[in-house]
């Protein structure tokens, strides 16, 4: 694989990674290989924060921020990846996880592939792929007690700005000049996501009767959100994202608990 390919992968995990099934997951082995001498502990549960206001590369763990992928990610398209978290952010009506859209990372180091450099920096080359970056899908305890399964809400009028309902993506919200022109249109034809427009309605106050509003709810691929529940759900035919075998687990084990 060459250099043009490898942006191919960057630009998917750039807009994709954030808030969906994350590019190596997708394009590389996601298990924690022993061709590496060792892995990082998991890293935090990566989030557009409004409160801390930290940037995607910033959430993660030292050890990760180290690693030349990310290292590649933060040089070359750290604006364009901020846009996107930022604009991603704006539309959130609920500052809290949501939509199966929060994952954390764990990243290889050493060992006889030498798994933390550029393939590049290598003498004699290394094969891109895989990037010795492993992910999963963050589970309750992960986020301390917060189901993400819910669908996300996200500000209906927002999403009609650009040019439909629930239209999340593309958007001209999101700055991608730092993107070659020859990329963009494969950026703006993702589909990495899956929304309904519902209804919300607000808890009365002493100045008015509650007041019903239109927003969206999202889930993040390879989910999408049931209309009557409005918690996510597999996509049938879709492949699993990294760990949601051990949310299955983890939400029967839940289940149990409750019948005891």
């Amino acid at each position: 694989m060459d250099f043009r390919s490898l942006l191919s992968f960057i630009f998917f995990f750039i807009f994709v990674a954030p808030i969906t099934a994350q590019l190596a997951s997708i394009y590389s082995d996601v298990s924690r290989r022993n061709d590496c001498a060792s892995w990082s502990s998991w890293g935090p549960c990566v989030w557009p924060d409004a409160k801390q206001k930290r940037s995607y590369i910033q959430q993660l763990t030292p050890v990760c921020q180290s690693h030349w992928f990310f290292k590649f990610l933060s040089v070359r398209y750290e604006s364009a990846l901020d846009s996107f978290f930022a604009y991603f952010q704006s539309l959130l009506l609920d500052g809290r996880p949501c939509g199966m859209c929060s994952y954390r990372q764990s990243c290889g180091f050493g060992g006889r592939q030498k798994c933390h450099l550029s393939p590049f920096e290598i003498p004699g080359g290394r094969s891109i792929v895989p990037f010795f970056v492993s992910e999963k899908i963050c589970n309750r305890r992960d986020l301390r007690g917060i189901d993400q399964s819910m669908s996300c809400a996200l500000d209906y009028d927002k999403l009609m700005e650009n040019g439909g309902e629930c239209k999340l993506w593309p958007t001209p919200k999101v700055d991608l000049s730092a993107v070659e022109p020859s990329f963009r249109a494969q950026l703006e034809s993702l589909s990495w996501y899956s929304c309904v427009s519902d209804w919300a309605t607000d808890k009365p106050s002493p100045f008015g009767a509650a007041r019903s509003t239109r927003v969206c709810r999202c889930c993040c691929f390879p989910f999408r959100p049931n209309p009557k529940t409005l918690k996510c759900e597999h996509i049938p035919g879709a492949p699993e994202a990294p760990g949601e075998e051990q949310l299955e687990e983890d939400e029967t084990e839940r289940r149990s608990r409750e019948w005891k």
